[in-house]
């Protein structure tokens, strides 16, 4: 019996079974190499397609590794989700969307496309049932305890638990 290819949302389900999910290598599962390099001021990642077709992630190397990993995850949105609109490549500043307004008069992205990256991000490190079991595990653990176990930012673990930013 042929056993058949899984898809791109089963192999990522997979890498968000345990934490902290392991962004790199679940991006690469799929197919986009992930890279670490210097970056300008104000840049957090980028994904561009390859010469030969195939997409790639830069995350800017002197931003801590939760950034670094919440980048990985944004940009790997873009790939899901809006593949025919990357182009030759998006750039994505630390608050996650256009560096500036500008970008979006010369590509077909606009800030919806950024917001769903950001959930995707966010669905793929912290998923809801994670949250739960680690919760479960430790009933007193805060946002901070558990932004250090899923290896996120305390504001990223806050607005997905929908506690106010400090």
């Amino acid at each position: 019996m042929v056993q058949r290819k899984k898809t791109n949302v089963e192999i990522l389900d997979q890498f968000a079974s345990t934490y902290p999910v392991d962004v790199k290598a679940a991006a690469e599962a799929i197919g986009v190499r992930v890279l670490f390099d210097d970056l300008p001021a104000g840049i957090s990642g980028k994904i561009q397609r390859d010469h030969d077709g195939s997409y790639y992630i830069v995350a800017n190397r002197h931003e801590p590794e939760y950034r670094q990993r919440f980048t990985i995850a944004h940009e790997l949105g873009h790939f899901m989700y809006h593949r025919d609109l990357i182009g030759d490549g998006v750039q994505d500043s630390p608050a996650y969307r256009a560096p500036d307004e500008t970008v979006y008069e010369t590509t077909p992205l606009e800030r919806m496309h950024e917001t769903q990256a950001n959930r995707f991000a966010a669905n793929l490190l912290m998923p809801k049932r994670l949250i739960r079991k680690a919760k479960k595990a430790n009933p007193d653990a805060n946002a901070c305890e558990l932004a250090r176990q899923f290896n996120v930012s305390e504001d990223a673990m806050r607005i997905r638990q929908g506690l106010p930013r400090l």
